[in-house]
């Protein structure tokens, strides 16, 4: 072998390791090109079409909107199903799989949950966070870490420590966790809440009593529809006359449904998100608005996946999830502060996405 054929040969090797190396990661940076489209990208990517909406979601702060992305931008690609590989800055499968595979407290969490159990037992405990199991993938006891709101909670709470001690408390009655458990102080803090539209609400006691967190995590509201059944959603001149179940469960008194009934739809506002989805399937509802990820569960775990599907041309609303404490409370806007703070230090430093990708890996994998 010549001296040539032995460097080409040794390119070939290393440019082979190179390739496999970087197959060996899930999600990661891709550069808009010439061309692209949300769907484009989703396709291209994921194999899947209706993915765009976990590319919207993840860079929401880039893209104004479904329809207004720009060639020369970089979105975060999050890691779905095992797609995408290959992309510059991804995480490695290894890690995923084990994520996915195992949805339990890493023993250091563990441990500091434990040291915190023991500190409350003898010192009692400063403030009393209220979620309910009723709202997967977000809050549930039996998910990893309770879910990736209440892991966010808890982390932002550590990261700034000035409030003391702080204890999870679960009711899954969610039309008592405002009023009276927030309202006469049974508990200091409640998640996670939408926000309500406020500057059309004016001076109602859900925005004149409250205090509202900034945003935990934005979500898209999607419509889901009964396959076969002809109805679609591509503006809002569908949903005129349209019978939408939209579950109250953590709609701050029901009044972020408002641009239903704004639009003309026939609004049906049951407590839970299975009573909209019988609905669904008796044909007493035309479609059902929550947001994507609380819809699929529901969907799978009521065994209606497959007889079901989403309207992704465009999403109905996007929403946020907040902490909300009440104005009768003497530390409410303490806590707040506190607890914008721990999230703030949170998005600084990093954690805040890790939380993130590790809870949508486990969430993806299990749709």
């Amino acid at each position: 072998m010549t001296a040539r054929s032995l460097v080409l040969m040794t390119g070939l090797l290393v440019g082979s390791a190179a390739s496999v190396a970087a197959q060996e990661t899930c999600g990661g940076m891709y550069k808009v090109q010439r061309g692209d489209s949300l769907s484009l990208i989703a396709d291209k990517l994921y194999k899947d079409v209706g993915q765009w909406t976990a590319i919207y979601r993840t860079n929401m702060d880039k893209i104004s909107s479904p329809d207004a992305i720009r060639v020369g931008q970089t979105y975060r690609m999050p890691c779905i199903g095992g797609l995408p590989t290959g992309l510059e800055g991804g995480t490695p499968i290894a890690e995923i799989t084990k994520v996915a595979a195992e949805p339990k407290l890493d023993a250091a969490a563990d441990l500091a949950q434990r040291q915190r159990a023991a500190t409350e037992r003898k010192k009692g405990v400063d403030v009393k966070l209220l979620a309910g199991d009723d709202f997967q993938p977000f809050t549930n006891r039996l998910l990893m870490n309770s879910g990736m709101i209440s892991d966010l909670v808890n982390r932002a709470f550590v990261a700034d420590d000035s409030t003391g001690q702080h204890k999870f408390y679960w009711v899954n009655d969610r039309n008592v966790h405002l009023d009276p458990m927030l309202s006469e102080g049974m508990v200091d803090l409640a998640f996670p809440w939408k926000k309500p539209d406020c500057s059309a609400l004016g001076d109602a006691p859900i925005c004149t009593d409250y205090l509202y967190s900034e945003p935990m995590f934005e979500m898209l509201v999607v419509l889901f529809t009964a396959k076969g059944a002809g109805v679609s959603y591509t503006g809002e001149d569908d949903l005129a006359g349209l019978r939408v179940c939209a579950p109250q469960g953590h709609d701050a008194k029901g009044q972020s449904a408002g641009y239903l009934a704004k639009v003309g739809a026939r609004l049906q506002q049951p407590a839970k998100a299975e009573d909209c989805f019988v609905r669904l399937m008796a044909g007493s509802a035309d479609a059902v608005a929550i947001n994507e990820f609380t819809g699929r569960i529901v969907a799978r775990d009521m065994g209606i996946a497959d007889a079901v599907e989403l309207q992704l041309s465009r999403p109905l609303a996007i929403e946020g999830l907040h902490a909300v404490a009440h104005r009768s409370n003497p530390r409410a806007e303490a806590l707040i502060e506190a607890f914008d703070t721990g999230l703030g230090k949170m998005r600084d430093s990093g954690e805040y996405l890790q939380v993130i990708d590790k809870h949508m890996s486990s969430i993806w994998a299990g749709l």
